[in-house]
């Protein structure tokens, strides 16, 4: 289902509120089963009708598109300021089609699910030529999910049309043993830069050690030991705000994962207002008083990226802020859901057996997207959905919409964008 696997990445909730360390290992084995049959035709009701009238079709062919849906998306597009990509992670044809996306928005900002180290060396690492191999096999998934060629492409042709990566995800779920090395090259004490360089080994090699295994409960950041932050405050005290920031972001992170470790509430909604805060403080460069907001494109999960109230539930996430900025300066956003309906994705992070992070899915009877599954057909192009005269439809004119998650969709997303078949993401 969509957006678990973030959950390892990036350090989120399962969907329906699964606790995600006690459901990880079902979710890899599940992963392995082949796709599901395809849905049957959808019924001849009010819903459908009024969906198939805001069909149209996309023909993708690398990171070029075209067709009557793409003519449809780029109309949109050049009329709104912030542009939301939300995704199903793990699949080879998104990135290009968010490249495509960036090439008619030509976007100031790009905001990723990742956090702000993963963002710098990100940015440092596509300014190079080549693949960040010697990086990734020192620091596995340390990228999150710019760890993956197609993602890393997207990177790389963002940055080179100038456009800035921000990050304003808590600090990765592989990122502690990488973090801790930054601090050694910043602080001034050398005891301090000794025990860090001392203790970011110890926890790369763990972390390590665990993704081979695929224990990620057993990954560093789960249960960080309090000796460890405490010594680190102690060493650092004297250090400047860097240092101070990221000893904040690693505890603060850290405090998050512990309590989704544990099964208890809280974790996930103390997430998103970290990524929230994250936001504004790396938007502030960009709101000039009296000025517009500049084009920025977004990609995250698609839970994370609707307007109003998360497909989630009770949560109102990073895509509802947007919204808010963009109404604050007389601007609009975009919010597009883009989803394969089966195929192949990433569903593993084996540092050294590529071969083991890839299995067959089938999305054909979610909930919250099941009437589009089914009105796209296997071989076919891409399908695109304008809903919102369906949302509009059902909030004044009454068209049922009896499943909770499809109104979630509805009222969170002005396109649905589905490929009919999906390859998965490849490592570096």
């Amino acid at each position: 289902m969509i957006h678990k696997f973030s959950a390892v990445v990036s350090g989120g909730r399962f969907w329906r509120k699964q606790v995600w360390l006690g459901a990880l290992s079902a979710l890899l084995l599940s992963g392995t089963a082949a796709a599901q049959a395809p849905a049957a035709a959808p019924a001849d009701t009010a819903f459908v009708r009024l969906m198939r009238k805001n069909q149209t079709a996309l023909t993708a062919a690398g990171t070029q598109f075209s067709g009557p849906g793409w003519d449809k998306l780029q109309q949109d597009i050049r009329k709104s300021a912030l542009v939301l990509v939300g995704e199903d992670h793990g699949m080879a044809e998104i990135p290009a089609f968010t490249q495509a996306l960036a090439q008619v928005l030509q976007p100031k900002v790009y905001v990723a699910e990742i956090d702000r180290y993963q963002a710098r060396d990100l940015t440092r690492l596509v300014a190079q030529p080549g693949p960040p191999t010697a990086f990734l096999q020192q620091y596995p998934m340390n990228l999150s999910f710019y760890s993956w060629a197609e993602e890393f492409e997207l990177a790389r042709a963002l940055r080179a049309r100038g456009t800035a990566l921000v990050g304003v995800e808590q600090v990765g779920f592989a990122t502690p043993g990488r973090l801790l090395g930054l601090m050694a090259d910043e602080t001034k004490s050398k005891p301090a830069r000794l025990y860090l360089r001392q203790q970011a080994a110890a926890l790369q090699a763990h972390d390590r050690a665990a993704l081979v295994a695929g224990n990620y409960g057993a990954i560093s950041i789960n249960a960080l030991r309090p000796g460890l932050l405490d010594s680190l405050r102690t060493l650092t005290r004297q250090d400047g705000p860097a240092v101070q920031q990221m000893l904040r972001d690693l505890e603060a992170s850290g405090a998050i994962f512990k309590t989704n470790a544990a099964g208890k509430p809280g974790g996930h909604q103390a997430r998103i207002n970290l990524m929230k805060r994250n936001l504004l403080a790396e938007l502030q460069p960009y709101q000039v008083p009296g000025q517009p907001l500049p084009p920025m494109l977004f990609k995250f999960g698609a839970n994370h990226l609707g307007r109003g109230r998360s497909i989630w539930g009770d949560i109102y996430d990073v895509g509802n802020l947007a919204v808010n900025l963009a109404d604050a300066h007389d601007q609009k956003t975009l919010h597009i859901f883009i989803i394969g309906k089966q195929g192949r994705k990433v569903t593993g992070q084996n540092p050294a057996d590529f071969s083991k992070n890839s299995s067959a899915y089938s999305m054909a009877d979610e909930a919250m997207l099941r009437p589009f599954m089914a009105a796209t057909p296997a071989g076919a192009a891409w399908q695109v959905f304008d809903v919102r005269p369906l949302r509009r439809a059902m909030l004044y004119q009454g068209l049922p919409v009896p499943d909770q998650e499809l109104q979630a969709t509805l009222l969170g997303y002005d396109y649905v964008v589905i490929i009919p078949e999906t390859a998965a993401s490849r490592n570096l």
